[in-house]
């Protein structure tokens, strides 16, 4: 390993380390802050716990089937399918614990993916929950940091982390020309005809950059598609269950037969019966494991019974625990053949970036991995997808958001820093690919961004450069003509407001007036189904789902920057909340997140801001003078926003 390579790996590790024990820190709080009974009553804990039925799961592990002592169903539950939680029966720090992920909720049942060797005390008796930190989540990261630093020099990891954390240069490529393959999808423009051709060949590693509105997505599906016709075997992940699912339906509905990995619960219902858990509910192999499992639950109540009784000596205990354990191992041995039959047919598999879980994926060689969103996985997690195959491709947009990292001095040394703008930095154009065509936005609206962040690059597929409202049978608003409306509330008092009991800001003030521009696009024909109002603080989304709540119920999408990422509306209004005489703009000075909100709109977008506090922050300005250059800039002051149309 290289000194480069050693220093800058080192000090990843140093950065997980610390993020995972902010994590872990978060949770220890939250149970010290509040008593059991508090926690029960947020959704963050159970109490009153006991075993209704077992069931073998994947993996060797137990599928626990736990109800309430008092049959209640589990309705305020906060804690979703697919987290990790403690189980305890006397002290959540004590050593009666037990670790367990949750697979779904079900009326009243819960179930909970646990050891085989689980505790007794879960047999015992009540027991409690409560929410942990992603400890796995974390070991998987750590362990592919562990695989990077251990690999050697020759082999594909090794050279991966050279290229991506030392010297090294890109393997070099084939003198001759790229041949551009027979495309599946005839549409595809020339920028994402190129991205297929140089991924295809890229003997390493590629990478996508695609802006808003680029069609990304639909090059990855081509990109699939053509690795598929050349016999390889293909893991396609992302770093949100969304995106897997957007390209796992994408596949399906070209034909294409795909395994989804993942808990059920957290997979939309369009590739559900593409689940690892659909396809083994459908086997032999689980009607027998469910029929082992059910004696071996049998056995283990019969020594629980005994022993309460005290007829039953050292011998015959151990004896039935053994006959138990017995049948357990024959349940998972079953599952196991059944998964591995599956996992031999699979050509695509799908999966989280953090749910490529090495213990399912072990015995299985990909040849290509596709990891989507690749600017908002943090490297351990993206190294832990990259690391299954030798040659993969990475797609994102380093201008859009980030990954979510808890830790500041770890987000400051590099952890909020991705593989993808690190590689995209080092080695430019030898690695990276753009796709330079949107087709979201009208040209008004992409211009700035375009500009911006993309350095003017971005080109306006004809079909979307001048579509408006109006074409879609809405009327004409002769105050507000254009596609873009910047509104300036300079002046008018609404000033921001932040309580001791809610760390995140909200303006009431400015919030009424963005709830007048929403119900005045209302006004003009537009469906509420097709506008959507992004503000970046949670405070403010509040208030402004309690003034447009009839709108809300209507359709209309009120959400942050973070929810609103990967989607688009017809018409999007912004609300920017920050009104201070200090000109504090907080997180809102990430450019890419303001990026993200200005580019959701196909043919209206609206931005309701202070421009005196605006001013403060060189972005906003030239976004301000944009606007006011193109006649698109509305003082607040001057204008209500209450005429009739």
């Amino acid at each position: 390993m290289t000194e480069q390579a050693e220093r800058e790996l080192a000090r990843l590790v140093d950065n997980w380390q610390r993020e995972r024990r902010t994590a872990s820190e978060q949770v220890r709080q939250e149970r010290k802050q509040w008593t059991l009974a508090q926690r029960v009553e947020r959704g963050l804990s159970l109490r009153d716990l006991i075993v209704d039925d077992t069931d073998a799961s994947v993996g060797g592990r137990v599928l626990l089937w736990v109800k309430q002592s008092n049959g209640r169903p589990f309705e305020d539950l906060r804690i979703a399918p697919g987290e990790p939680v403690r189980l305890w029966s006397k002290d959540p720090e004590g050593d009666a614990v037990e670790s367990a992920v949750v697979t779904r909720v079900s009326g009243a049942r819960l179930g909970l993916s646990v050891s085989a060797e689980y505790g007794e005390f879960l047999d015992n008796g009540v027991f409690a929950l409560d929410r942990e930190a992603p400890e796995i989540s974390f070991e998987r990261g750590a362990r592919a940091l562990g695989s990077l630093r251990d690999a050697k020099a020759q082999s594909s990891a090794g050279r991966l982390r050279e290229l991506c954390f030392g010297e090294a240069a890109p393997e070099p490529w084939p003198v001759r020309a790229l041949p551009e393959p027979q495309l599946f999808d005839r549409g595809l423009n020339a920028s994402q005809r190129a991205a297929v051709s140089f991924a295809l060949e890229a003997p390493q590693l590629a990478l996508i950059h695609g802006p808003p509105g680029t069609g990304k997505t639909r090059t990855l599906i081509e990109l699939i598609r053509q690795a598929l016709a050349r016999g390889e075997r293909i893991l396609v992940s992302a770093a949100s269950h969304a995106a897997v699912d957007n390209l796992a339906e994408r596949l399906i509905a070209c034909g294409v037969s795909v395994l989804r990995l993942g808990h059920p619960a957290r997979v939309s219902a369009a590739v559900l019966e593409s689940t690892l858990d659909a396809r083994l509910d459908q086997s032999d192999a689980r009607k027998r494991a469910r029929r082992l499992m059910s004696e071996a639950s049998e056995l283990r109540r019969r020594l629980q019974r005994r022993k309460a009784r005290g007829s039953l000596d050292f011998q015959e205990a151990r004896a039935m625990r053994e006959e138990a354990k017995q049948a357990m191992r024959e349940a998972y041995g079953q599952l196991d053949l059944a998964r591995e039959l599956i996992f031999t047919q699979a050509k695509v598999v799908c999966a989280t970036a953090v749910g490529a879980d090495p213990a399912l994926l072990q015995s299985f060689k990909f040849d290509r991995v596709v990891l989507d969103e690749a600017t908002q996985a943090v490297d351990p997690w993206a190294l832990a997808a990259l690391l299954q195959a030798e040659r993969a491709v990475l797609a994102g947009d380093p201008c859009q958001l980030p990954p979510t990292v808890l830790d500041t001095t770890a987000a400051q040394s590099g952890l909020a820093r991705t593989l993808f703008e690190r590689l995209a930095e080092r080695h430019g154009p030898q690695l990276v690919r753009l796709l330079d065509v949107q087709y979201r936005m009208h040209s008004a609206l992409m211009q700035f961004p375009s500009d911006s962040l993309y350095e003017g690059k971005l080109v306006c597929a004809p079909e979307a450069s001048a579509h408006t409202l109006e074409q879609l049978g809405v009327r004409a608003d002769p105050l507000r003509p254009g596609p873009l409306v910047f509104l300036d509330t300079a002046g008018k008092g609404f000033a921001e407001e932040r309580s001791e009991d809610d760390p995140s800001t909200k303006n009431p003030g400015q919030a009424e007036r963005v709830a007048v521009e929403v119900r005045r696009v209302l006004a003009r024909g537009l469906p509420a189904t097709e506008i959507g109002v992004i503000t970046p603080y949670d405070a403010q989304v509040r208030v402004l789902r309690e003034l447009l709540r009839d709108a809300c119920e209507a359709g209309l999408e009120i959400s942050s920057v973070d929810g609103f990422q990967g989607r688009e509306k017809e018409a999007i209004v912004v609300d920017l909340v920050r009104s201070n005489d200090e000109g504090q703009l907080g997180f809102l000075r990430d450019q890419r997140r303001m990026n993200v909100a200005l580019t959701r709109a196909k043919r209206f977008l609206m931005v309701v801001g202070d421009s005196a506090t605006l001013a403060s922050d060189g972005y906003y300005r030239a976004f301000m003078d944009a606007a006011e250059r193109a006649g698109s800039s509305l003082s607040a002051w001057a204008d209500e926003g209450t005429e009739e149309l």
